[in-house]
């Protein structure tokens, strides 16, 4: 989801020796305050979802990073949303097969102060009683919207964005919004403007558990200090997940920005603390604790000194982070006109996690990527769901 979603992908295998044999001896380090950490990565992808062969329509699509989910029965649910929200569901991982039902759809609303336009569910939250709360990245676009915004090249894109709550039986994964006094979980700090290009939160990760609070980190386009523009750390304790979350901003945590407050409420405007100082410059697509270290990593794609790929960072504590570190050299697609294949939201999933959202990893884990399949034309909608093997190096 996001800008550079709309386009999309052909089905077809990377089949370059040059890539078996990179992968097959790449290693990635990272030095820590006390350790370094080195990965491999296996040459070959799994296919979990073909397009070509799986899809239920044509915008049948992994279009955010893949969350997984462990029923009490022990079956597993996977979303890799889109904004037609689907789900992947089997007795195991290598049992998944797409259930063509659209579990959640936005309203589509051309209201900026509903957030009920279009949204992608891209974390899981378990709140007891079988209920889930998903939280969701929401698109408000005002070129969707006759009247709002003018289009054209030199015209503002004018994307208003927020993260909202829903919840849904895990079951059948049919997320309904919240109620709209508690719906919001981040919005902007301004109200909606056509002049803008993008304001409020974009995406965000999973939700992790860590003692008395969950956790998330959630990328925003107005709010970061510096630059405005940046990943920031959520969390909200363990009774409240839902009007609980606040965000990091001065080292403490506060409420996050809400434009349009009910109930005659002020607005509030709010700022949040950039993590890793600059150096996680792509918008974090999943947060894991790594078991074994005791650390917790989070993985992002981006290209660095003109090398695409997906990048990681660590923490002992969620505050401060390690420098960025290449994972896998499996470029984004945006950033470059070239045919080929491409890979973007990247998240780490270790099948065997005694979690039921999966929010740890042992020393040997999978990296789930949507994979672009640009060789002969672009865009298309064709992108598939695959998974790669890693494996933490002693």
């Amino acid at each position: 989801m996001a800008r550079s979603t709309k386009v999309v992908s052909k089905f077809a295998r990377w089949n370059t020796l040059a890539w078996s044999a990179v992968l097959m001896v790449m290693m990635s380090t990272a030095v820590t305050a006390s350790q370094t950490l080195r990965f491999s990565v296996s040459p070959e992808p799994e296919v979990v979802y073909s397009y070509e062969r799986q899809r239920c329509d044509w915008r049948s699509i992994p279009d955010s990073p893949a969350r997984a989910y462990r029923r009490h029965d022990g079956s597993v649910a996977l979303i890799a949303a889109h904004f037609r929200n689907r789900v992947l569901e089997g007795p195991s991982f290598d049992e998944l097969r797409p259930e063509c039902s659209v579990v959640s759809q936005g309203e589509e609303s051309a209201d900026p102060s509903a957030y009920d336009d279009r949204f992608w569910v891209q974390s899981l939250v378990p709140l007891g009683d079988d209920r889930v709360l998903g939280l969701a990245s929401q698109e408000f676009s005002g070129l969707r919207h006759n009247g709002l915004c003018a289009k054209g090249p030199d015209k503002p894109e004018c994307w208003y964005l927020s993260i909202v709550a829903l919840e849904a039986n895990d079951q059948d994964f049919s997320f309904r919004l919240l109620p709209r006094d508690r719906r919001l979980i981040a919005g902007s700090n301004r109200p909606f403007d056509a002049g803008v290009d993008a304001a409020g939160f974009l995406t965000l990760s999973n939700t992790v558990f860590d003692e008395g609070y969950a956790y998330f980190i959630a990328w925003t386009e107005d709010a970061a200090v510096p630059g405005e523009r940046g990943n920031c750390l959520f969390r909200a304790p363990r009774s409240d997940l839902v009007a609980g979350w606040q965000m990091m901003s001065n080292g403490r945590f506060v409420a996050p920005p809400n434009p349009y407050p009910v109930s005659g409420q002020e607005p509030v405007r709010a700022t949040c603390d950039r993590l890793g100082n600059g150096d996680i410059s792509g918008k974090v697509r999943s947060l894991i604790w790594l078991e074994t270290r005791s650390l917790w990593i989070v993985v992002w794609s981006t290209r660095m000194n003109d090398k695409g790929g997906v990048y990681y960072a660590t923490s002992p504590d969620l505050r401060s982070w390690s420098p960025a570190s290449l994972l896998a050299p499996f470029e984004p697609p945006w950033g470059t006109t070239e045919k080929k294949v491409y890979y973007d939201y990247p998240s780490i999933v270790d099948h065997e996690s005694r979690s039921p959202v999966f929010q740890s990893a042992g020393d040997t884990f999978y990296l789930y990527l949507t994979r672009f399949n640009w060789q002969t034309k672009r865009p298309t909608m064709n992108r598939d769901l695959v998974r790669f093997e890693v494996s933490l190096d002693h």
